[in-house]
């Protein structure tokens, strides 16, 4: 990670929106800092991030994914963790732990709608974000179908089953009903209409 030296040898001057200017002003009088003080916080926080690899709006949707996850209750699990759960309980009750991940994707989507102007859109950066054992994320608008692609190498048969409940459950939040599956091992693809 870069790191930014903290001494000053100087200043520059740039221009900046007044209407942006404003807000700034609010957040860092809010913080009690000044404008530079925050304003240069901000800076050094986004040259790490793209230093990193990652742009400014990637980081946004990181934030926006982790602060629904944590207001849902989310939580991260190892993935070899989550894969020996997962097949404990398809053992003993699999239809039931299907069921507890529909129902808990109908959460997910009520809330999705209700926080973003665009939930679909949404769910296309909460999947890439919060599913890092997904290699592709794909949500498609075709006409008045929906297309949800997911695939993964390293999801195993019963985890494909459940993210598809979950996606599922998410997508009946919205308000969508499914209308097409095709599910394979670590290969999800769901339409639904609306």
């Amino acid at each position: 990670m870069t790191t930014i030296p903290q001494q000053r040898k100087g200043k520059k001057l740039v221009y900046v929106n007044n209407v942006l200017l404003d807000e700034v002003a609010k957040v860092a009088r809010t913080r009690g800092e000044t404008i530079t003080k925050f304003l240069e916080e901000s800076l050094t926080q986004a040259v790490k991030v793209t230093s990193a690899g990652y742009d400014l709006k990637q980081l946004g949707q990181f934030f926006e994914v982790l602060y629904t996850q944590r207001v849902l209750g989310g939580a991260f699990v190892p993935l070899n963790v989550l894969n020996f759960l997962t097949d404990v309980a398809s053992k003993n009750d699999g239809d039931a732990l299907a069921n507890v991940w529909f129902e808990s994707g109908k959460w997910h989507g009520k809330y999705l709608k209700e926080r973003f102007n665009d939930p679909v859109q949404s769910l296309e950066i909460f999947l890439e974000v919060s599913r890092w054992d997904l290699s592709e994320v794909e949500v498609k608008q075709l006409g008045a179908i929906t297309r949800v692609r997911c695939i993964s190498a390293v999801l195993t048969e019963e985890a494909t089953q459940l993210l598809a409940r979950f996606i599922e459950g998410i997508m009946q939040g919205f308000g969508y009903h499914l209308q097409k599956s095709d599910i394979l091992k670590g290969m999800i693809v769901l339409e639904f209409f609306n």
